[in-house]
C-alpha cells in the first residue's frame, strides 16, 4: 500500500495521477489504493482529498460496470462537504450520482445533480465537468424522447470541451449525438458519429466506450438491414462488455443480438438472449432495462403463443414504466410553480412534434414517448392507454374487452370533459364492468383518475386513463384543459397508425 502525503495539494494531485497509470494496467491493485488513500485522508480530516480519491475509484468502477456499488459512499461524502469550502468535489459528486440516478431510472434526481454539477462548474469555469453534466442532461431529454432538445444540450457540452484533448469525453459525446441521430432516422449522421467515438475510444483505451460504439454500429447495420455488419459490431460489444463485467452494456447489447436472432429466425435464440438482458439489468437496478426486457420478451411470448407468459411480463413493463415515470414526477410535487411554466412549454413543444413514422416500431415508441410527455406535463404517477381493437396495432399495449365495456366507453365518448375519478365523486356509473375480471388487463384501482377515450373516425381507437401521483388529488380546470389537449395529441397520432 502506499503510504502518500496528504499535506498539501501537490502530493494529493500526484499521488492520483500515479493512481490513474496504475489503473491503466492493474484496475484492481489501484482500486484498493484509491480505497486505502480515502481511508487515510478521512481520518486526517481532509475531506477534499477523501472525495477525490471516492470519485476517482467510481470512475474506475464506472469503466468496468460496477459503479453502482460506491452509491452509498457517494451519497455520503456529498451530505458531508460543503459547496463552499470544497466546490470541485462536490461538482464531482454531484455529477457522479447523476449517472447512478440515471441508470436507474430516476431521472428527477439525475437532472438535480447534473444541474446542480453544470452550476457549480459554471462558477469555478470547470469545463470537464460541465461538459460531463451537460451530456448527462441531454440524456435525460433522450428518456423523454425530446431527441432535438438533448443534441442542443449535447452541443452545448461539445462548445465546452472545444479543442481540449479528451478523448474519454470525446468518446461519450460522439456516442450521444449520434443516438440522437439514430432515433429521428439520420442514419449517415448517426453512423458518423458511433464512428467518432469509436476512433475517440480507442485512442484513448477506453474500453467501455469501444463496446459501447460497436453496439450503437450494430443498431445502425440492423436499420439499415445489413445483418453481417450488425452481427460482426454486436458480438464485438457482447465480448468487450463481457470482459469488463460491464452489466449495462452487455444487456443493452443482448437485447439487440435478440433483433439479430429474430432476423435469422431464430425466436429461441432471441427468447434466451433478452432473458439474459433481464438477469443483468436485475443485477444493476436499472429500471429502463428491465422495462424493456419485459416488454421484448412479453412480444417474443405472445408470438409463441404463450399468453399467460406474454401478459405477465407485459404487467412487469407496466409497473415499472409506472415506477420510471412516478419518480420523474417528483420534481413537479417539490416546485409546482416553476412546473406549470415547464408544463406549458412541454406541452407547446409536444404540439409542434413531428412524428416519423416509418416502420410499426416508430408508433409504438410515439407512443410510449405520449405516455411518458403526460406524466411530464401532469402529476402523475403514470398513464395507462389500452387498444380498443384486438390485433389491429402493435401488441405493445394491452387490449381491453371493447365487446363487454360498450355501455362504458359510449357513454365516456359523450362527455365534454374528460371524467375526473375523485375521492369525493359519486360512485363510477359502471363501476362493476370496469372491475370485472380480463376487462382492462393491468388496470390500476385507484379510485382518482381521469379517464380519456381517444376517438378516430367516431369510434374509440383506445382509452387512456392517467393516475394522479397523489390519491387525494383533485382535478383543477387548467389540468383538465391539458388533459384534452394531450388526448387530441393521441388522437392525431393514432389517426397515423
Amino acid at each position: 500500500m502506499i503510504e502518500a502525503s496528504i499535506s498539501g495539494a501537490c502530493d494529493a494531485s500526484a499521488t492520483l495521477k500515479r493512481l490513474a497509470h496504475v489503473a491503466k494496467r492493474h484496475p484492481e491493485s489501484a482500486l484498493l489504493r484509491l480505497a486505502h488513500l480515502e481511508r487515510q485522508s478521512r481520518a486526517a480530516g481532509h475531506m477534499a482529498l477523501a472525495a477525490d480519491a471516492l470519485c476517482a475509484r467510481f470512475y474506475l468502477l464506472e469503466h468496468r460496470g460496477r459503479a453502482l456499488e460506491l452509491q452509498a459512499a457517494l451519497t455520503q461524502a456529498e451530505r458531508e462537504l460543503k459547496a463552499e469550502q470544497a466546490p470541485l468535489q462536490v461538482a464531482r459528486l454531484c455529477e457522479a450520482l447523476g449517472r447512478l440516478a440515471y441508470q436507474q431510472g430516476e431521472y428527477s434526481e439525475a437532472t438535480e445533480q447534473w444541474q446542480r454539477a453544470a452550476d457549480l462548474a459554471a462558477q469555478l469555469n470547470e469545463t470537464r465537468v460541465g461538459a460531463a453534466a451537460r451530456i448527462g442532461l441531454g440524456q435525460i431529454h433522450y428518456a423523454f424522447g425530446e431527441w432535438e432538445r438533448g443534441r442542443e444540450v449535447h452541443r452545448e457540452a461539445a462548445d465546452l470541451l472545444g479543442a481540449a484533448d479528451d478523448s474519454y469525453l470525446a468518446a461519450k459525446l460522439a456516442l450521444n449525438i449520434g443516438v440522437g441521430h439514430f432515433e429521428t432516422h439520420e442514419l449517415d449522421d448517426a453512423e458518423r458519429h458511433f464512428s467518432h467515438g469509436l476512433a475517440a475510444a480507442r485512442r484513448g483505451q477506453h474500453r467501455e466506450y469501444e463496446a459501447e460504439a460497436h453496439w450503437q454500429l450494430a443498431r445502425a447495420a440492423l436499420a439499415r438491414g445489413r445483418l453481417d455488419w450488425a452481427t460482426t459490431d454486436c458480438r464485438m460489444a457482447l465480448s468487450i462488455a463481457n470482459k469488463l463485467g460491464h452489466s449495462w452494456l452487455e444487456a443493452a447489447a443482448s437485447r439487440s443480438w435478440t433483433d439479430i436472432a429474430l432476423a435469422r429466425g431464430d425466436q429461441l435464440g432471441a427468447i434466451r438472449s433478452t432473458e439474459h438482458a433481464l438477469l443483468l439489468a436485475e443485477r444493476i437496478h436499472s429500471r429502463p432495462q428491465q422495462s424493456q426486457a419485459h416488454l421484448q420478451l412479453a412480444k417474443l411470448k405472445e408470438a409463441r403463443g404463450q399468453k399467460e407468459a406474454a401478459l405477465r411480463h407485459l404487467w412487469q413493463h407496466q409497473a415499472l414504466q409506472a415506477e420510471i415515470d412516478r419518480l420523474s414526477s417528483a420534481a413537479h410535487r417539490a416546485n409546482p410553480a416553476a412546473s406549470d411554466k415547464r408544463a406549458d412549454q412541454l406541452l407547446l413543444a409536444l404540439s409542434n412534434q413531428r412524428w416519423r413514422l416509418q416502420e410499426p416500431a416508430d408508433g409504438t415508441r410515439a407512443l410510449q414517448q405520449l405516455c411518458a410527455a403526460s406524466v411530464r406535463i401532469l402529476p402523475l404517477s403514470h398513464a395507462l392507454f389500452w387498444w380498443t381493437q384486438p390485433g389491429a396495432d402493435d401488441a405493445s399495449f394491452p387490449v381491453l374487452n371493447a365487446a363487454a365495456l360498450r355501455p362504458y366507453l359510449d357513454w365516456l365518448a359523450d362527455q365534454a370533459l374528460p371524467h375526473a375519478q375523485t375521492l369525493r365523486a359519486p360512485p363510477h356509473p359502471h363501476a362493476a364492468l370496469l372491475q370485472a375480471p380480463g376487462h382492462l388487463p393491468g388496470a390500476s384501482n385507484n379510485a382518482v383518475r381521469l379517464e380519456l377515450p381517444l376517438i378516430v373516425g367516431k369510434q374509440p381507437r383506445a382509452l387512456l386513463w392517467m393516475v394522479p401521483s397523489q390519491e387525494g388529488h383533485e382535478w383543477s380546470s387548467r389540468e383538465l384543459l391539458q388533459a384534452s389537449h394531450l388526448a387530441r395529441l393521441f388522437e392525431a397520432l393514432l389517426s397515423r397508425l
